[in-house]
C-alpha cells in the first residue's frame, strides 16, 4: 500500500471515528435540555395547580353568595379538587422521576406554596360551616 493510500485510509478513519464519537462529547447539550424540559413541565403543572385553586376559590365565593346550588357547588368543586389532587401526583411523580435537585429553593417555594395554599382552604371551610346555636342540645 501506498503512502497516499495510508494517508486517505487514516482521514477516513478519523472522520468516521469524529463521527461516532460526537454525540458521546456533548452530553452537556442532552443534560441542559432534559433540565429545561423538565422545567418547563413542572411550570406548565404549576400554572394548572394554580388555576385549580383559583377555580375552587370563585366557586367557594359564589356559592357564600348565593349565584349556585349546593347541588352544583358540590359536583364542581368535588371536580375541581379531583383535578387538584392529580395535579399534585403528577409533580410528584415529576420530581421523583426528575430531580428537582438541580433547582432545590424553587422545589421549596412551590411546596411552601401548596402548603399555604391548603392551610387557607381549610380556615376558609371551617369559616364557612355555620356554628351551632349555643342553646342547641342537639
Amino acid at each position: 500500500m501506498s503512502i497516499a493510500g495510508l494517508l486517505i485510509a487514516l482521514a477516513l478513519s478519523l472522520a468516521a471515528l469524529a463521527i461516532v464519537a460526537r454525540p458521546l462529547l456533548r452530553p452537556a447539550r442532552r443534560e441542559r435540555a432534559a433540565a429545561e424540559n423538565l422545567r418547563l413541565q413542572r411550570d406548565r403543572l404549576t400554572a394548572y395547580y394554580e388555576r385549580a385553586l383559583t377555580n375552587i376559590r370563585d366557586l367557594d365565593e359564589d356559592f357564600a353568595t348565593g349565584k349556585i346550588n349546593q347541588a352544583d357547588y358540590e359536583d364542581e368543586r368535588e371536580a375541581w379538587v379531583a383535578r387538584g389532587i392529580q395535579l399534585l401526583r403528577a409533580q410528584d411523580q415529576l420530581e421523583r422521576e426528575g430531580s428537582l435537585s438541580a433547582d432545590g429553593h424553587d422545589a421549596a417555594r412551590i411546596d411552601r406554596a401548596i402548603e399555604e395554599a391548603v392551610a387557607a382552604y381549610r380556615e376558609e371551610l371551617q369559616s364557612a360551616q355555620p356554628k351551632p346555636a349555643e342553646g342547641d342540645a342537639s
